[in-house]
């Protein structure tokens, strides 16, 4: 195991900490995509662009602390971490970024004369 400042890499609390944020984005994409499809098909479409809107942000950030974590190493072609990004972005683009969502998701509510917090609870309680 790598030792960086007289301790081992994986045990300096910095590198803990981004790990931590990394894994909490991780279970926010989770939870978006499963409330989005847990009433089955067809797709609530204010759910799914919500889903499509966390995931993308969230993605890049966890693209982007990967290689904060790895270093220099992350963009060599020796390390698979640069491979991962390119297909991250790829697919975080694919069928609109978060800005397109989050435009379609502001339209959504805009149509509706509900409070907010009346419209979320009515989309994820339905």
């Amino acid at each position: 195991e790598r030792v960086q400042f007289g301790k081992p890499i994986g045990r300096q609390q910095a590198l803990q900490q981004q790990l931590a944020v990394m894994a909490e984005n991780v279970v926010a994409m989770r939870l978006a995509v499963q409330l989005a499809c847990a009433r089955g098909l067809p797709l609530d479409p204010a759910l799914a662009a919500t889903a499509k809107s966390i995931t993308s942000a969230a993605a890049a950030r966890v693209a982007n602390t990967a290689h904060a974590v790895h270093g220099a190493i992350g963009i060599s072609e020796e390390h698979d971490l640069q491979l991962y990004t390119r297909r991250l972005h790829d697919w975080r683009l694919a069928w609109g970024s978060e800005s397109y969502w989050n435009a379609v998701l502001g339209s959504a509510r805009l149509g509706e004369s509900a409070p907010s917090v009346d419209w979320v609870r009515g989309r994820l309680f339905g």
